[in-house]
């Protein structure tokens, strides 16, 4: 079988969903990784390979932030415009990659993509809806109608969360398939068991960590009262760094010298960092983008047992209440650190939680999904 994956994230970035899943497609299966194009990155317009994955840049985007172009794109001209370049650009790599025709999945998050997809003949077009496009950060006003488009064409759609379930409900989409996020279990076990890393075991205890992206959603001003509230700790943080949240964090560690900052670990490792810590955080905003979502931060952190705090961003996450400490207001977000570092985690629990929730276990689901809707198409 040939997957065509129209994606918001390049192929190298930090594997996501996306990567987890598809790297575990079964093997015969043939995939083509259509990433977008990243400013400041190594952008590969010409095809790679990865094992069965050719991946290969082309200039689409994930959403607007910068105010020029979202003042382009306003016109209906420019999109009409700039769809026509992508469509060629696509037909032209689906041709070289030998992914051209009929017989293929489009699997796609990217709802950028919606126009063109009318003009690729396929067997199935699935949706894999695993965040709100909507609510992230420079969203333009008609990408409503690219949302709806894309989920009222697929043949299938799958979303991670309860929240997006109706949202997609909402849009007209009759039925819709819940596969939530999840985590490489094994890896994890195998880098914690290889002990700390030696950029934390001079750092003193209690440590309390967080794992992800230092991204517009993440909540600066919740990590200085942590910061301030538990002043005898080491407040650590690994992952990317959006430019947008450098000066910050630099003048919050300027304020704050029990908070170090380590960058970008790989994936192989980061098990071990995890594993290090005495409470794992998630000290994200509450927002709309984060009710819909479904932190994989959640399933990572059971991997290696440790007590994990974070709000409670949707209802979805009263089923976890009990094994992980749910808060609601940044005062009761330090409560619960307090809480944790007193009452520690319900090991056994959190184990057979990420156990049962394997990227393994995701991606079975999502191959089941895909065969048999292919075996029921008339296309």
């Amino acid at each position: 079988m040939k997957v065509v994956c129209f994606s918001e994230i390049q192929w190298r970035y930090v594997r996501t969903r996306k990567q987890q899943i598809i790297s575990r497609f079964p093997d015969d299966w043939e995939v083509l990784f259509l990433s977008s194009v990243v400013a400041g990155k190594r952008n590969n317009f010409r095809p790679e390979r990865d094992g069965r994955v050719t991946h290969v840049c082309v200039p689409a985007f994930k959403n607007f932030p910068q105010k020029s172009l979202r003042a382009l794109f306003s016109f209906p001209p420019a999109r009409l415009l700039w769809n026509a370049v992508i469509l060629v650009w696509v037909k032209t790599i689906l041709l070289l990659t030998g992914f051209s025709g009929r017989e293929r999945v489009l699997f796609v998050s990217n709802i950028y993509y919606s126009a063109i997809l009318p003009f690729f003949p396929r067997t199935i077009l699935l949706y894999d809806c695993n965040d709100d496009p909507l609510e992230f950060p420079g969203a333009p006003r008609w990408a409503g109608g690219y949302f709806k488009k894309l989920a009222r064409a697929a043949d299938v759609v799958v979303a991670v969360s309860g929240g997006l379930v109706k949202r997609l409900g909402d849009a007209g989409v009759g039925k819709v398939h819940r596969i939530g996020n999840g985590v490489d279990y094994d890896l994890f076990v195998k880098a914690m068991a290889s002990g700390e890393p030696g950029e934390i075991a001079g750092l003193r205890r209690p440590r309390l960590g967080y794992s992800g992206a230092i991204a517009p959603w993440f909540d600066m001003e919740l990590l200085d009262m942590i910061a301030s509230s538990f002043p005898e700790a080491s407040i650590v943080l690994f992952g990317p760094l959006f430019e947008g949240r450098r000066r910050e964090l630099d003048q919050l560690r300027e304020r704050r010298a029990n908070v170090h900052y380590l960058g970008s670990i790989p994936y192989e490792r980061l098990g071990a960092y995890t594993g290090s810590m005495d409470v794992c955080m998630i000290p994200l905003q509450m927002n709309e983008l984060m009710r819909m979502a479904d932190p994989n931060k959640i399933y990572e952190y059971a991997a290696v047992e440790k007590p994990i705090v974070t709000f409670r961003f949707s209802e979805d996450m009263d089923d976890l209440a009990g094994m992980i400490y749910l808060a609601g207001t940044r005062a009761e977000f330090v409560g619960k650190i307090r809480a944790a570092l007193e009452s520690g985690a319900d090991r056994a629990r959190l184990r057979e939680y990420a156990m049962r929730c394997s990227w393994r276990a995701r991606s079975e689901a999502m191959v089941a999904l895909i065969r048999s809707a292919a075996a029921t198409s008339g296309r």
